[in-house]
């Protein structure tokens, strides 16, 4: 599936909605500051979109955790969609091909975050 061009609309209502680095209180980051953010893609690649459910804003060192945890970073940045009501299950299947909480479910025991492992499972029973 190809990437679709950069809705530059949506990131800038994205980027004005959202003013905080979400990494925070779950990351020793930046103490949720509000200088230099990036938009995080949690579904980057092929599958990359930008659409609301796709998008958390992180400082850059919550953004350089992200992509060296991938599969902890896609968890924590679920959790972080549904805290604000944007998980949308059914859009990430269409997009990604796979059911995202059952990809919760395959990388919770490969996950070395404990904080991380319980936020997955507290998805996971909020989807149930």
């Amino acid at each position: 599936m190809s990437s679709p061009k950069r809705d530059r609309k949506t990131l800038q209502a994205f980027a004005d909605a959202v003013t905080w680095c979400q990494g925070e209180p779950w990351l020793d980051c930046c103490s949720g500051s509000r200088g230099n953010l990036h938009i995080h893609h949690v579904l980057g690649g092929p599958h990359r979109i930008d659409a609301s459910w796709n998008l958390v804003r992180l400082c850059q060192s919550a953004h350089e955790w992200m992509h060296s945890h991938p599969k902890a970073g896609r968890v924590l940045c679920w959790h972080l969609l549904d805290s604000r009501g944007m998980f949308e299950p059914q859009a990430i299947r269409e997009r990604w091909g796979q059911c995202p909480l059952a990809y919760v479910e395959r990388v919770l025991p490969e996950i070395a975050e404990d904080w991380v492992r319980e936020l997955g499972e507290r998805l996971l029973e909020r989807h149930a």
